[in-house]
């Protein structure tokens, strides 16, 4: 049975993936970050590939689709996808996700200083390598029976084998390996790209990348990320659809009684995605990059007493991660060059606290901005 993604209101996107495919490849945190002037940048490198890349578990078939407008193939496994805000991992500790319902354990090799992804099963009786350790060696050890694997995921200490006969050979089997996968960190994103044979085009593809504004002193930028309990598709629906802003938002960012035609032009799309646009003041530009980056420009001309004629800009990216059907990872980025001081910091519950917040809260952070700005300058 094929399932499709709900078509957008207004920006009419092309047939997606099937869903069923989204998850052929079988197999929390809450923090709100801010800060002012821009991000650095930092040089992008995938992490080592395994010491055998042709060593590790058996690969699994190909999950992709063809788009029957064109006939181009979509994988959903050949993609960098940000995992997490690298500020929110504990290099202490391995931590455990799921990316396209696979089980994944994440965590920081203290020799080579980069972040690892491994199948989150031990290669011995398949116990959760997430609820091991990081040794005194710097290893990841097991805590079901303490083996060890280093950052390629090659197994270094197997306690109960003997060092000679059937066990040491046994030892040296690629079947005694964790499955890696390729990482890499950009601009304090950790991204994965699932699947453990791909390293020479996750190597050749370079990972989504936030606008250029985010770099930019002149703006303040702040981050959310949160785990949603609802399915990636029922979420890129929602993100994509501003025409519910009026009623859904009703008396907090919209209004029943403003509801009207809200016309765009379709500029382009494809097996990538689409891009579409207004032409009036405010300017909204919309883009989908698949599998799951959203990017919304609103450019606001405005002319202020004494400082004269301004172009406020509100960028607002969103990363909707699939983890496994019913919940996704949101990862939204939004930055402004105006009232920078009104920009949220760190409190004390959204750095703690698991929050898990309602459906309409991406789309809400998405369009507060612009309507409320839009209901003080034009009053209509």
């Amino acid at each position: 049975m094929r399932a499709s993604i709900p078509t957008p209101s207004l920006l009419v996107a092309p047939s997606p993936p099937r869903l069923r495919s989204l998850y052929a490849a079988a197999a929390p945190t809450s923090r709100h970050h801010a800060r002012g002037g821009g991000r650095p940048r930092t040089r992008l490198r995938v992490a080592a590939p395994p010491s055998a890349p042709g060593e590790a578990a058996e690969q699994q078939a190909e999950p992709s689709t063809s788009a029957p407008e064109s006939g181009e193939k979509f994988s959903w496994r050949d993609h960098w996808y940000p995992v997490s805000l690298v500020e929110d991992l504990d290099p202490s500790r391995p931590t455990p996700f799921q990316l396209l319902n696979r089980d994944l354990v994440i965590w920081k090799d203290p020799k080579s200083g980069e972040w690892v992804a491994l199948d989150d099963r031990c290669p011995h009786r398949l116990a959760p390598l997430s609820e091991g350790r990081i040794d005194e060696t710097g290893c990841l050890q097991c805590s079901y029976h303490g083996w060890s694997f280093d950052g390629s995921g090659a197994w270094t200490r197997i306690p109960q084998a003997m060092p000679e006969g059937p066990e040491a050979r046994a030892m040296r089997s690629p079947k005694a390996c964790a499955t890696k996968f390729p990482t890499l960190v950009s601009q304090g994103l950790l991204f994965v790209w699932p699947d453990e044979n791909g390293w020479e085009k996750a190597t050749a593809t370079k990972p989504p990348m936030l606008p250029k504004e985010f770099d930019d002193p002149a703006f303040s930028t702040v981050t959310i990320q949160r785990d949603l309990y609802y399915g990636y598709d029922t979420l890129m629906e929602n993100v994509s659809d501003p025409s519910h802003i009026e009623f859904a938002h009703h008396k907090v960012t919209g209004r029943r009684d403003r509801a009207r035609p809200l016309t765009f032009k379709m500029e382009s799309s494809g097996a990538w995605g689409y891009s579409g646009a207004n032409s009036g003041n405010p300017r909204i530009s919309a883009t989908f990059e698949a599998p799951c980056y959203a990017l919304n420009k609103i450019e606001i001309d405005t002319k202020l007493p004494i400082f004269g004629d301004q172009k406020w800009v509100i960028w607002i990216c969103s990363f909707n991660i699939p983890m496994a059907p019913g919940k996704t990872r949101s990862i939204v980025c939004s930055a402004r060059n105006f009232f920078q001081f009104t920009m949220p910091g760190k409190a004390w519950w959204q750095v703690h606290a698991c929050i898990v917040f309602p459906l309409c809260f991406i789309s809400l952070l998405r369009c507060q901005h612009y309507l409320m700005l839009y209901i003080f300058l034009f009053k209509c």
